[in-house]
This record gives structure tokens, sequence and C-alpha cells, in this order.
């Protein structure tokens, strides 16, 4: 009998801009669709160096991964959201739901 997957949970939090205002999006998966996401979040380099500072009127990004015990955070320059970063977010846009950053600390992830 297969063991089951624990679902995944991914939050981005885009912050700054012109306006300095907070946006987030979080999608969660569970069962075959935990197989699709997972290549995407173990691409990106978790234990990379720490992010470069932000220039004026640009975005930082906070990334969340939670799959059971697994619990990957980063946050990012608008600079460094660059390749496997880049290509999490975007799906993270595109596949999730848009979410008031104040509901995120409800879901303890974000």
């Amino acid at each position: 009998m297969p063991q089951p997957v624990d679902p995944l949970t991914i939050v981005v939090v885009r912050t700054g801009g012109f306006a300095g205002l907070r946006r987030a999006w979080r999608v969660e998966v569970e069962g075959p669709e935990v197989d699709a996401w997972a290549p995407l979040v173990d691409a990106c380099p978790w234990a990379g160096p720490a992010a470069s500072a932000a220039g004026a009127d640009r975005f930082s990004w906070e990334v969340a991964a939670v799959r059971g015990r697994d619990d990957r955070r980063a946050v990012l320059a608008e600079g460094d959201a660059a390749g496997p970063w880049r290509e999490l977010i975007e799906k993270v846009q595109t596949d999730g739901t848009v979410v008031a950053p104040r509901d995120l600390s409800e879901s303890g992830c974000g």
C-alpha cells in the first residue's frame, strides 16, 4: 500500500514597488499534484545566501514551502528572484489564489 503524501503549501508574498504594497499568493496541493510541484520547490537554492539589498521602488519576495515537517523559507530581493525562484514564483501566481497578506499568519505559512 503506498504511503500517503503530505500536502504541500506554497506562499509567495511580494512587498515593495512604488506604493510599497504587499500582495500574496498561495497554492495548496495534495496527492499526485505534489509530485508535479516538488521539482520546482527542490530546484530553488533555499540554503543560498541572504537576499541582496532592495533598491528604492523595487520588490522583495518572501517564499515559503511547507510539506509535513519540511518547512523552507527564503527572502529574496527582486534581482535574486531569477532562475528556479522566478519559475516557482510565477507558477504560484498563475495557479494559486490571491490572499490577503494579513490572513497568512493564521495559516502557519507566510
